[in-house]
C-alpha cells in the first residue's frame, strides 16, 4: 500500500467494526428520507478501493454491503406500509415532491421491475421501497426483487472498487503521476460541488431562521421600556442600532449582512497570516505541500496548470475586464461597470499594499521564468481569479432565472477560482498559505464589491441616476459590438496562453 493510502486506511477502524460501521452506511443509504443525505454508495466503492489495497477482506464487505442495504430496503418498506402518507407529507419530501412524483410514475409503470432497478438509479434508491410499502406491494415479491438486487448492489460496487484499486499500479504505469493528479482535481470538484449543492443551502435556512428570531426579539425590544427609555435619553444611538436591521434603507440590513459576510472572510484572512508569523502546522505544511507537487508532474498537467496559471495573469485580466466593461456599458449597467473600473483596481492595490506589508519570501518556482521580486503573499492569482470571475458571475446571474443554472454558474466559476490557486502551488510558485490567503482575501474584498451593488440595485443609494442610458443600442447591434470584441479578446487570450505554454515545454526539454 502506498503511503498515503496507508496513512488513510489507519485513520480508519479495523476488525468488526469496520465492517460494521460499512454495513451501517449501506444500510441508511437505503433507508427512507434518511439515504437522501448519505452518500452510501460512494464510500462503499472506496471501501472496495481499500480492500484491493489490503484494508479488509472484500468478501466479508460485499456480504455486509448487501446485508445492509436490504435491512434498509425491508424496513423503508414497513416504514412506507404504515406510515406512508404520513411521510410524504414531511417537508424534507415536499421540497423533493418532483423526484418523488417521478419515482411513483416509475413504480406504477414497472411494478415490482423498479424496485428492482430503483437500487442502481441514485435518485430513485431512497423512495422506491417507501413507495412500494405504501402501494401494498406484495411482502413476497418485494422481498424476491429486494433480496436480488441487494445482493448485486453489495457485489457489484465494492467489486467496482475492487477492481480499480487492483489495477491500481497498473494505472500508474500506464498514466504516471497523472493518476493521482486526477484523484486530487476529482476531490476538489466533489468537495466544492457538495459545498454549493448541501452546505450553502444549510448555511442560508440557518441563517433565515436566526433572522425570523432576532426581528421578533427585535419587535420586542423596540416596544420595551427599556428601549423607549433609551430613545429618550439617546435617541440618535436608538435610531442607528435598529436601522441596522431595516429592509427598507440602504443601509440597514443590507449593509448589515454585508457586513458580516465581509468580517468572517476578513477573520479568515487574519488567522491564515497570524499563521504564517507564528509558525502554526499551516505554516509548516507549506514545505510539505511544496516537496509533493513535483511528483505528480506530467507532461498533460504541465500544460493545463500553465493555462489556467495564464488566466490570472495581468494581460489576461485586463483583456476579460475590458471586455465585460463594454458589456456593461453597452447594456447601459452604470454601476456595475463603476464597481468593475474602480473597485478592481482599488483590491489589487489593497492586494500590493498587503503583500509590502509581509514581505513574505517565495518559494524557488519549478519554472524559473515563474521568479518575480513581489512578495509571496497573499497569492495576486488566488485573489483575482476570486474578485474578477466572482463578479462576472455575480452579474450574470441577475439574467439567469433558473435556479439549476444559477447554481451551476456559481459552482463553476468557484471552481474556477480553486483551479487557478492550485496552479500556483502545482507550478511551485507559492506556499500553500500564500494561495489560501489570496482567495480569503478575494472574498472579502469580492464580499464588499457585491454589498455595494446590492445597496445600489435594491435600495438606489449612491449617485448616478437609475435609469441612465448613454447607448442606444437595439439588441442586434449590441451584439455586433460584442460578438467581434468577443472573438478578439478570446484570440488574443489564446495567443497569450499559448505563448506560456511553448515557454513552459521549452524549459521542460531542456530539464536533463
Amino acid at each position: 500500500m502506498e503511503p498515503w493510502l496507508e496513512s488513510v486506511a489507519n485513520w480508519l477502524p479495523s476488525g468488526g467494526w469496520y465492517y460494521f460501521w460499512l454495513g451501517l452506511i449501506a444500510f441508511l443509504e437505503s433507508l427512507a428520507i434518511v439515504g437522501i443525505f448519505v452518500p452510501g454508495s460512494v464510500i462503499i466503492v472506496l471501501a472496495g478501493f481499500l480492500a484491493a489495497q489490503g484494508k479488509g477482506d472484500p468478501l466479508s464487505l460485499m456480504a455486509v454491503s448487501a446485508l445492509g442495504a436490504a435491512l434498509g430496503d425491508f424496513l423503508s418498506y414497513l416504514l412506507g406500509a404504515r406510515f406512508g402518507e404520513v411521510l410524504f407529507q414531511t417537508s424534507i419530501l415536499k421540497r423533493r415532491r418532483q423526484v418523488l412524483e417521478r419515482a411513483r410514475g416509475f413504480f406504477l409503470g414497472h411494478g415490482g421491475k423498479a424496485v428492482f432497478f430503483g437500487r442502481f438509479i441514485g435518485f430513485l434508491r431512497p423512495f422506491m421501497p417507501m413507495i412500494a410499502g405504501s402501494a401494498r406491494m406484495s411482502p413476497a415479491l418485494f422481498a424476491g426483487y429486494t433480496l436480488i438486487s441487494a445482493i448485486l448492489w453489495g457485489i457489484a460496487y465494492p467489486g467496482l472498487g475492487y477492481f480499480f484499486g487492483a489495477s491500481w499500479q497498473q494505472v500508474q504505469i500506464w498514466t504516471g503521476r497523472l493518476s493521482l493528479l486526477i484523484l486530487i482535481l476529482g476531490a476538489l470538484l466533489i468537495l466544492n460541488h457538495l459545498f454549493w449543492r448541501y452546505l450553502f443551502p444549510l448555511v442560508l435556512k440557518l441563517v433565515g431562521h436566526l433572522w425570523r428570531r432576532l426581528k421578533i426579539r427585535l419587535e420586542g425590544w423596540a416596544d420595551s421600556d427599556f428601549s423607549q427609555k433609551l430613545a429618550q435619553r439617546f435617541p440618535g444611538l436608538h435610531a442607528f442600532a435598529l436601522d441596522r436591521f431595516s429592509l427598507r434603507k440602504s443601509t440597514g440590513l443590507a449593509l448589515t449582512a454585508g457586513f458580516v459576510v465581509s468580517f468572517v472572510f476578513a477573520l479568515t484572512f487574519f488567522w491564515i497570516s497570524r499563521a504564517i508569523l507564528r509558525q502554526t502546522p499551516l505554516a509548516q505544511g507549506n514545505q510539505f505541500i511544496y516537496d509533493v507537487m513535483p511528483r505528480l508532474h506530467h507532461p498533460a498537467s504541465d500544460l493545463l496548470f500553465g493555462a489556467l496559471n495564464q488566466l490570472a495573469s495581468p494581460p489576461v485580466l485586463l483583456l476579460v475586464a475590458a471586455f465585460v466593461l463594454v458589456w456593461l456599458m453597452l447594456y447601459n449597467r452604470d454601476f456595475s461597470s463603476l464597481i468593475l473600473l474602480l473597485g478592481f483596481p482599488a483590491g489589487q492595490a489593497l492586494l500590493l499594499l498587503i503583500k509590502l506589508m509581509f514581505a513574505h519570501p517565495r518559494p524557488r518556482p519549478y519554472f524559473p521564468h515563474l521568479e518575480t521580486a513581489l512578495s509571496s503573499f497573499p497569492s495576486g492569482h488566488a485573489f483575482s481569479a476570486v474578485v474578477l470571475y466572482g463578479l462576472i458571475a455575480y452579474f450574470l446571474l441577475g439574467r439567469v432565472r433558473v435556479w439549476e443554472n444559477r447554481f451551476y454558474l456559481t459552482f463553476w466559476t468557484s471552481f474556477l477560482a480553486l483551479l487557478i490557486g492550485f496552479s500556483r502551488l502545482y507550478l511551485g510558485a507559492q506556499w500553500l498559505s500564500d494561495v489560501l490567503g489570496g482567495l480569503a482575501l478575494g472574498g472579502f474584498w469580492l464580499s464588499v464589491l457585491i454589498t455595494l451593488c446590492e445597496m445600489r440595485f435594491r435600495f438606489g443609494a449612491f449617485p448616478l441616476r437609475r435609469g441612465w442610458e448613454p447607448f442606444h443600442l437595439s439588441p442586434r447591434g449590441r451584439l455586433w459590438v460584442l460578438i467581434p470584441l468577443g472573438l478578439l479578446t478570446t484570440l488574443s487570450i489564446c495567443l497569450l496562453i499559448a505563448t506560456e505554454l511553448d515557454l513552459l515545454t521549452q524549459i521542460k526539454s531542456a530539464w536533463p
